[in-house]
C-alpha cells in the first residue's frame, strides 16, 4: 500500500489519519499538528522565558525534539529542566511559560478520572505541547526520529482507554473536543 500524501510505500496506518502514511509523511503530520496547536493557542511568543519540563518520558523527549525543530533559529529563549511534572510548579518561578509532557491520552484519562469521580479538573496555566498527539503517534514518531525515552506504566483507566480506542478508532480525540468545550 502506497502513502496517501506521496508515493513511497506506506508504513503507519491508523484510522483516524484517513488513510496509510509513509514515514517521512507521519512525522509531518505530526509536527504540524503541534505547530499548529503552538500557533493557534498563542502558547509561545518570542523573548518570553520558557521552562521545558524533561521527566525522561517519551513523551518529554518527543517535545523537546519537535520545540527544537520549530524554534531553531528563532529569538526563543528555552531552558530545559530534568524534573518531573509534579515539581514544575516549583521550578517555575522567573519563567513566563512552563512545557510539561503531556499527551492526548494523558488529557483523556484526567477528564474520565474528573468525571467518574466527581472531581473539577484542575486549572492549569502550563502549555500541553502534546495534547492533540496520542501515545501510540507518539510511539510512531519517537521510532521514526531515533528518540529514546521511558515510557510510563499505564493506568486500568489509560489501559480501558486503550481499548475503547481500539473498538472505536477517534474516541480519545472525541473525549478532547469534549473537555474543550
Amino acid at each position: 500500500m502506497d502513502c496517501v500524501k506521496c508515493t513511497k510505500p506506506a508504513k503507519i496506518s491508523l484510522k483516524h489519519l484517513g488513510g496509510s502514511l509513509c514515514a517521512s509523511c507521519f512525522a509531518e503530520v505530526i509536527e504540524k499538528r503541534v505547530r499548529k496547536s503552538l500557533r493557534e493557542h498563542k502558547w509561545i511568543k518570542p523573548k518570553e522565558k520558557v521552562l521545558v519540563i524533561d521527566d525522561g518520558t517519551l513523551k518529554s523527549k518527543t517535545g523537546i525534539y519537535i520545540l527544537k525543530s520549530v524554534f531553531s533559529g528563532l529569538p526563543f529563549n528555552m531552558d530545559y529542566k530534568k524534573c518531573s511534572i509534579s515539581s514544575a510548579g516549583r521550578l517555575s518561578k522567573g519563567y513566563c511559560k512552563v512545557v510539561i509532557p503531556w499527551s492526548l491520552d494523558d488529557e483523556a484519562e484526567q477528564f474520565l478520572d474528573s468525571l467518574f469521580n466527581c472531581r473539577k479538573i484542575p486549572e492549569t496555566d502550563q502549555i500541553k505541547l502534546l495534547i492533540n498527539i496520542s501515545e501510540k503517534e507518539i510511539d510512531f514518531f519517537a521510532k521514526i526520529k531515533k528518540i529514546s525515552g521511558r515510557r510510563n506504566p499505564k493506568t486500568k483507566l489509560g489501559r480501558m482507554l486503550d481499548e475503547l480506542e481500539k473498538r472505536y478508532p477517534g474516541s480519545k480525540f472525541g473525549l478532547l473536543k469534549a473537555v474543550s468545550h
